[in-house]
């Protein structure tokens, strides 16, 4: 009898988690996959179409769905004609864990039947918004840089493709020496930033880069250097999105800035190599 109770409860557990896994399937989903995104650019003053779209936020009929990784499977619990939002993401600073819309991109919106148990895959082209203003971008595609040297070592315009960005064109290199132990990097001039007390608007640098120790990006207001973020090593191209909002807002409000990029050489590393390239700030 012991052995028939035991073997009836453990057969109505079986059905009840049974009944709990059919209840969380259901038979209206269908998937949204955004994979492959892009960025267009309509204007030379925008700069290079680089990005690093790491995440889609998207809504379903105005209602949050979620944060997904690019390739990721996205529920849609809806049926029939749906309104789609979707919002570019990115890592805020490079930082995972401050991923966030970017708010200089312009979302995408369309409408889609949707079919229970059917996966749609989207490859978005995503735009910057409008109100977007693009204080310089510097591709050092052209005679001359925006940028200087300010430090006492290796400063040139490389062409050579086994290290320029895309293997092509023009990139800036920056190197040091035990005799020579700062690399830093100017613009020429100072520049006007309509956020400046402004805590509302937002101030974003975006940059590729490639390097094989620290550097260290930031403003100088005045003879004040503010630094806003340290990029750690990175072996292959990579893009960044470092919010300048708190550097550009922190007291005392300067009416110009000029932009550094600067690194001492760490004991480590023999031979300090900094490429940077596609260097633009955008202002809301």
């Amino acid at each position: 009898m012991k052995t028939v109770l035991i073997c009836g409860i453990f057969c109505g557990f079986l059905l009840s988690t049974s009944c709990s896994k059919n209840s969380l399937k259901s038979p209206t989903a269908s998937f949204l996959v955004v994979d492959n995104p892009t960025l267009s650019v309509s204007s030379p003053s925008m700069g290079a179409s680089s990005h690093k779209i790491t995440d889609v936020w998207f809504y379903v009929n105005d209602k949050f769905q979620g944060c997904y990784p690019i390739g990721g499977i996205m529920p849609v619990l809806a049926t029939g004609n749906a309104d789609i939002k979707l919002f570019a993401g990115i890592r805020n600073n490079g930082i995972g864990a401050t991923r966030q819309p970017y708010v200089m991109f312009k979302s995408i919106g369309f409408n889609q039947t949707l079919e229970p148990g059917v996966t749609y895959t989207k490859s978005p082209v995503f735009e910057y918004v409008s109100y977007a203003h693009f204080l310089f971008n510097e591709d050092f595609e052209g005679f001359g840089s925006l940028f200087i040297p300010a430090g006492d070592s290796s400063f040139a315009i490389t062409t050579n493709p086994a290290v320029a960005y895309g293997g092509t064109g023009k990139s800036l290199f920056m190197g040091m020496s035990d005799a020579k132990p700062t690399s830093k990097t100017i613009t020429s001039i100072d520049y006007l930033f309509p956020a400046s007390g402004s805590s509302g608007t937002r101030v974003y640098l975006e940059m590729n880069y490639k390097c094989n120790q620290e550097i260290t990006v930031g403003l100088i207001g005045g003879t004040e250097e503010r630094t806003a973020l340290t990029l750690r090593a990175s072996d292959d191209w990579n893009k960044i999105y470092v919010e300048l909002t708190t550097a550009v807002n922190t007291q005392p409000n300067y009416s110009y800035y000029k932009v550094f990029i600067a690194a001492t050489k760490k004991a480590n590393v023999a031979n300090p190599a900094i490429y940077l390239d596609n260097i633009k700030v955008v202002t809301e």
